[in-house]
């Protein structure tokens, strides 16, 4: 048996420490002193760990972003007089400020800038000129924002009885999917259809050919209240068949030579004041508070019987949260 007596001196104190070694028989002392030496370091004591702490402040800078995804939508292959698969869209408020008002309108104004018809060529049509969409409470499609142009040749059997007819200045066919509907508008006041006076008229009987539905009478006319903007009348329509009974707007070019057909567009600008018509809508008003999502679960594509077949021009859509 051998017994160590040591001190060891840490962190200015002295600790005082016994070792009792029992010799194997033949163990020299250089085989000994490495033993010693663990023993003697696993007998240091562990020192508390020293801390302290550090004091965060984050202040998060107010931005108002939404995000859209995805951020494409494709239908290929669509029959004339055929609706698409629906699909989605999510609008995630990305930003830091609460929103509440989402509104969505089409490029199509943009994209469809001469009369398409006539010319065969599918790229003188926009896409977004052929999407509907519905809100979290709407259960009837609405056009996010459709072009119908002047029908220039003369249709047989119409009879436009809701327009003087020193007034009437263009007509011409509503299309949706595989129904039409026959529209006329009257100038107002100072020969243009964007001034107190002018009339929109469509008829609640699809279109068949014959005079009676062809025949559009006062009951199924719009009259415009108030000026609009230098580019367009604003007509809130209600109740008309060709909207499948919904509260839609049709704004009139100022020329009469176009109409055009939208629900949630709220925008109001120069020459764009597309919000101005009471029956415009927002697709949300319920607070997005940073990092909600709204889910618009539907839309589609509507193809009108009658266009070309190819590309349409690509078109965009626009969401809008405030």
């Amino acid at each position: 048996m051998l017994t160590l007596k040591y001190i060891l001196k840490l962190n200015n104190k002295a600790y005082k420490y016994r070792l009792t070694i029992k010799l194997m028989r033949n163990m020299s002392l250089k085989m000994l002193l490495p033993i010693m030496l663990l023993l003697a370091l696993a007998a240091i004591p562990v020192g508390l760990a020293a801390q302290d702490t550090v004091t965060v402040n984050v202040t998060v800078a107010a931005v108002s972003e939404i995000t859209v995804v995805p951020e494409s939508l494709n239908w290929t292959g669509l029959q004339p007089g055929a609706a698409g698969i629906a699909q989605y869209i999510d609008v995630k408020n990305s930003g830091s400020n609460n929103v509440t008002n989402v509104y969505i309108y089409a490029s199509t104004l943009d994209d469809e800038t001469t009369r398409p018809y006539g010319t065969g060529d599918p790229s003188k049509y926009s896409a977004a000129g052929l999407i509907v969409i519905k809100n979290e409470t709407d259960q009837i499609p609405q056009f996010v924002g459709r072009i119908e142009w002047n029908w220039t040749d003369s249709i047989s059997g119409l009879t436009v009885n809701a327009i003087p007819s020193n007034s009437l200045r263009a007509w011409g066919f509503y299309k949706n999917t595989t129904f039409e509907y026959v529209w006329a508008v009257g100038n107002g006041t100072n020969g243009y259809c964007n001034s107190s006076g002018a009339i929109f008229a469509i008829s609640d009987i699809r279109d068949d050919g014959t005079t009676t539905a062809r025949t559009l009478d006062n009951t199924e006319a719009t009259t415009l209240s108030t000026d609009g903007d230098v580019n367009f009348g604003y007509f809130s329509v209600s109740g008309r068949a060709a909207f499948g009974g919904d509260n839609v707007c049709v704004a009139v070019a100022s020329d009469c030579t176009k109409i055009y057909i939208y629900k949630y567009d709220k925008r109001s600008e120069s020459g764009k004041n597309f919000g101005s018509c009471a029956n415009s809508r927002y697709l949300t008003t319920r607070q997005l508070a940073p990092g909600d999502i709204l889910r618009l679960s539907y839309l589609s594509a509507y193809v009108p019987k009658g266009i070309p077949a190819g590309d349409l021009k690509q078109g965009t859509l626009t969401i809008v949260a405030s």
